[in-house]
């Protein structure tokens, strides 16, 4: 049974290790639904992004605090688009089981959740930021499940896969 403290010695019967199970022919679930998460959030990245760009800026600013915002909204914008479709990009390779996907896709997850976040923190995003932030976290969850990443390691060829 695996024990409740860590330890540098790993319990053998740890199912959060290692995934014993024989890796099928077909991409696993959790890879699946790493993918599904990854497109869903590009799709909404780039609706709100879309969606930031033709906003106006309210009426009620001065005008250099209008055009500080108006530049702001245009990064988080543009930076999500662009994001966007490199996530979608890489997430195309889940299906495969490339290892070098997976690599960019959690740098183009890490960076999206910073503008996203830094975004919504000078309020020039909506709450729709967080729920993106919030899936790609998830995705993210998915994308490096132990089934996952045992069927990435037979696919790339892991070299110290059957090392222990």
């Amino acid at each position: 049974m695996a024990r409740m403290f860590p330890t540098m010695v790993s319990d053998p019967n740890d199912p959060n290790r290692r995934h014993t199970a024989p890796v099928g022919p077909t991409w696993p679930t959790a890879l699946r639904v790493a993918y599904w998460l990854s497109m869903a959030a590009a799709v909404l990245m780039v609706l709100t992004a879309l969606l930031m760009l033709n906003a106006g800026v309210p009426e009620s600013l001065d005008a250099q605090v209008a055009a500080s915002f108006r530049t702001n909204m245009r990064i988080v914008a543009v930076a999500n688009i662009v994001l966007a479709l490199c996530l979608a990009a890489s997430a195309s390779y889940f299906e495969r089981g490339s290892r070098a996907a997976r690599r960019w896709a959690g740098l183009f997850v890490g960076l999206a959740v910073f503008v996203n976040f830094a975004g919504f923190y000078v309020q020039v995003a909506s709450w729709a930021s967080i729920a993106i932030v919030v899936i790609l976290g998830v995705a993210m969850f998915a994308l490096f499940r132990p089934a996952a990443n045992a069927f990435v390691d037979q696919r790339s060829g892991n070299p110290w896969r059957g090392v222990e």
